[in-house]
């Protein structure tokens, strides 16, 4: 009896080490949210289409990351960054690997 249950505790715990739930941490974005962001927006108009950044610096306001990653079995796959630069209150430039190529999208839509 003892046998049949360590048997079945074993391979409970072994069936469930197989597979390892992708977790998508941050930002979420689209392309098309992103291509409607241009110089000179303000704060307010950009939040509305991006929504709020990921981290915002309390020492920096002038600079908003968005941030998306995907770690599988503890080891990070996909790291994106989209910043974004402001100067006197207006989107001045971007940076980042969000989307590097159009072709590239490795995000699913959520509808």
């Amino acid at each position: 009896m003892k046998v049949i249950i360590v048997g079945t505790l074993l391979a409970i715990f072994g069936l469930t080490g197989c597979y390892k739930t992708p977790v998508q941490q941050g930002n979420i974005l689209k392309q098309e949210d992103i291509d409607e962001v241009r110089p000179g927006m303000t704060k307010q108009q950009v939040v509305i289409i991006l929504g709020t950044p990921t981290v915002a610096d309390p020492f920096n306001q002038d600079r908003w990351d968005y941030i998306n990653t995907t770690k599988i079995k503890g080891e990070f796959k996909k790291v994106k960054k989209l910043s974004l630069f402001f100067e006197n209150n207006q989107l001045v430039r971007t940076e980042g690997n969000y989307f590097p190529n159009k072709d590239d999208v490795t995000t699913t839509d959520v509808d």
